[in-house]
């Protein structure tokens, strides 16, 4: 089946780096907004005219980004712009086509490889952080792809630009579950470091541990888990 047609399809497929072309058909964005915790996201600048900045990382087709905007709008009463990243320029494309929202930028970024566009855009808004980080469901692709150092240079590069991080880590559970679908759809060199991670079964104590002891992070809420097993962390 191509890529194309997976559009309208509920199975996730296999990918390289979870961009899923019908990520939100089997990953709805009202239960992800639903399970979002409330209450607990006021700004505190000491500037109140200034917008309140958000950073979705691995963004997708830019549908639950939209929603964040919304959301966070509800949440603080302020003005609120949005930054979407991902590292797949036809999801972008996407996004940027059914985006209307002039405080919603899209843009295809490596944030592995560059980050340039994230420093523009917080220097275009005279910030040198945003409000909020958002990084769903992605750090077992950073993981997959860029061996656990590369997961640490991944959570520090969000945390040095974010009063408040938000992480929806993938257990375990998941990893194997990828590695299964491209072994199923046989695809050559996946995942060349999976056998040599070394947080591999408690992967998710171990981010938790790293943001916390390494990062000097707080975290201040913990949500139920999802369907898929996952809960979101906030910390700050």
């Amino acid at each position: 089946m191509s890529r194309e047609l997976d559009f309208y399809s509920n199975d996730p497929g296999a990918v390289q780096h979870g961009n899923f072309i019908n990520y939100y058909s089997f990953n709805k964005v009202e239960e992800r907004l639903e399970i979002l915790p409330k209450g607990i996201w006021k700004k505190k600048a000491l500037d109140d005219t200034k917008s309140f900045l958000i950073l979705d990382v691995g963004c997708n087709s830019g549908d639950l980004t939209q929603n964040l905007k919304t959301f966070f709008e509800g949440e603080t009463g302020q003005n609120v712009e949005v930054l979407g990243i991902d590292i797949d320029s036809a999801l972008i494309d996407r996004a940027n086509k059914a985006n209307k929202d002039s405080n919603i930028t899209f843009h295809t970024v490596n944030i592995m490889e560059d980050s340039n566009c994230v420093k523009e855009f917080l220097i275009s808004k005279n910030r040198t952080t945003f409000d909020v980080v958002c990084c769903f469901s992605i750090t077992m692709w950073i993981h997959l792809n860029n061996k656990d150092e590369g997961l640490r240079v991944f959570l520090e590069k969000c945390s040095k630009i974010a009063e408040t991080l938000v992480v929806e880590p993938q257990p375990w559970k998941c990893y194997q579950t990828a590695v299964r679908r491209m072994k199923r759809a046989k695809e050559e060199g996946f995942f060349p470091h999976f056998k040599a991670l070394e947080w591999r079964t408690d992967v998710e104590d171990q981010i938790e541990r790293f943001l916390e002891e390494d990062l000097r992070r707080k975290k201040v809420c913990e949500t139920e888990k999802t369907k898929w097993k996952r809960k979101i962390c906030v910390f700050e």
